[in-house]
């Protein structure tokens, strides 16, 4: 029996991100023609996709497979049916989508990511086409907070955070509208005691992020090149971008560096005599203009992780998505 749900969302997915009737299933299984280890692993339907005829395997179940199992499974449907084919899996984790990737398989994961280099076609999450309104958005201060927030309050803990805004450099009159935002998100609890007021995180850490991640922006406002070397040598000045990533992964370190520093530190730069281009410079440095402090945790020398990850969650690189989900999922939540 045909898993409706993967195959309706992966339909729906699809039309979704390419647009109109791009996907199209047809009504006949093609899976009689098929051994029996193979049916018993996988729906198999043809279809079309803008134009291409196609076959799409649903894994059926849920079941665990490995991608060498699925690379060698492709291999076997297409010299049987004839056509491309694209796997369709319900979730996929960081290692099993870099072996994916690897061995070539053209793979669906509903409204998490597509990928078909064979047809051309290579889209992530970062895809979706639900539009998030200016509004829907926290502002910058906001967003430090909850940054700040995952990054050093225990959770068993009720918070406090104006000590932290004065911290970050927020008013209080700030950290008041930050907290309101916080709460009309419903991303934390309103806790009263006596006449103090205190924030409640009523779910995990991980809960958290997964909550915010749609109202969070990338910290970067904007980026302008250098030559001057002596950027490196600016007091709060921090690895970012690729540079950063390389740091926390296997990722390969970008040809031209990239740090980030936020609007006084750049004053001080500019009076300092160092000159900034707006646009790129081949062999110099790329420095990116922070919304709010890159100095999350003081003893690092690079952004911090979260906010890393939401400066680069837009970037089409499946080697930086790889990384992202690496990063993410060792994070301590």
């Amino acid at each position: 029996m045909l898993e409706k749900n993967l195959s309706q969302l992966t339909v729906k997915y699809l039309n979704q991100i390419l647009g109109g009737e791009a996907m199209r299933l047809a009504a006949r299984e093609k899976s009689d023609e098929l051994p029996y280890f193979l049916r018993d692993l996988y729906d198999v339907l043809p279809g079309k996709l803008l134009g291409h005829l196609v076959t799409f395997a649903f894994v059926k179940g849920g079941q665990p497979l490995a991608a060498q199992q699925i690379d060698q499974h492709t291999k076997q449907l297409r010299e049987l049916l004839k056509n491309p084919v694209i796997v369709a899996l319900p979730e996929i984790g960081p290692g099993e989508r870099k072996q994916l990737i690897k061995h070539g398989v053209a793979f669906v994961v509903p409204n998490r990511q597509f990928f078909a280099p064979q047809l051309g076609m290579i889209l992530s999450e970062r895809f979706r086409t639900e539009s998030r309104r200016e509004q829907e958005l926290v502002s910058p201060a906001t967003q430090a907070l909850v940054i700040w927030f995952l990054h050093h309050q225990p959770i068993s803990e009720i918070w406090h955070p104006f000590e932290e805004a004065a911290g970050l450099g927020y008013t209080g009159m700030t950290a008041t509208r930050g907290i309101r935002e916080l709460l009309q998100l419903d991303l934390f609890k309103l806790e009263v005691r006596g006449r103090a007021k205190y924030l409640k995180l009523s779910g995990s850490r991980r809960e958290l992020w997964e909550k915010a991640k749609p109202h969070l922006r990338t910290p970067v406002l904007r980026t302008l090149w250098t030559y001057d070397r002596r950027i490196f040598d600016l007091s709060g000045v921090r690895w970012a971008g690729e540079s950063a990533l390389a740091l926390m992964t296997m990722l390969s370190e970008p040809q031209q560096p990239m740090l980030a520093l936020t609007a006084d530190i750049l004053e001080q730069a500019k009076h300092a005599g160092i000159f900034f281009e707006p646009r790129e410079l081949a062999d110099g440095v790329a420095v990116q203009l922070w919304r709010y402090t890159p100095g999350m945790q003081v003893k690092e020398k690079t952004v911090d992780v979260l906010s890393l990850w939401l400066s680069l969650r837009a970037n089409q690189d499946d080697r930086i998505q790889i990384a992202l989900d690496e990063i993410e999922e060792k994070f301590v939540w």
